[in-house]
């Protein structure tokens, strides 16, 4: 399964492009509010004490929340897209977290992958088994 994720076969550019943009502005807002919330004198100090779990919860969220916007305007491969748009907000992260040394930075661009991952495995339709049981007869 992951093979196929990181090949471009079957990929809709426009649609990949749109993921990817709307994925690095989600992180971009979610990263300007926290930085406001950090300096903003009344916010601050629940901040620093709830922040880290804040900003992780939002990315996971949001980026979730993208991904499952663009696995369902996918057509053919909707995980891969999910997933290769999510890389909109890894890469910043990771530019960052090499920027700034911060382990955590790095970890939120592991949890942005993951929610755009999971947002593309909830946008897909389930498959529907009809279970038959065995026979009484044999």
């Amino acid at each position: 399964m992951f093979k196929e994720l990181f090949n471009f076969r079957g990929v809709n550019w426009w649609t990949l492009f749109g993921g990817i943009g709307l994925n690095f502005v989600i992180t971009l807002f979610i990263s300007l509010a926290g930085a406001y919330f950090a300096t903003e004198g009344a916010m601050s100090e629940a901040y620093q004490q709830y922040g880290a779990l804040l900003m992780t919860l939002a990315i996971f969220i949001g980026c979730g929340l993208a991904g499952f916007v663009i696995a369902k305007i996918a057509d053919d491969v909707p995980v891969k897209h999910s997933f290769l748009s999510s890389l909109g907000a890894f890469v910043p992260l990771v530019v960052m977290a090499a920027l700034t040394f911060s382990p955590y930075t790095l970890m939120l661009g592991a949890v942005a992958v993951a929610g755009g991952l999971n947002g593309g495995m909830l946008a897909v339709r389930r498959r529907h088994y009809h279970y038959r049981p065995p026979d009484a007869d044999g």
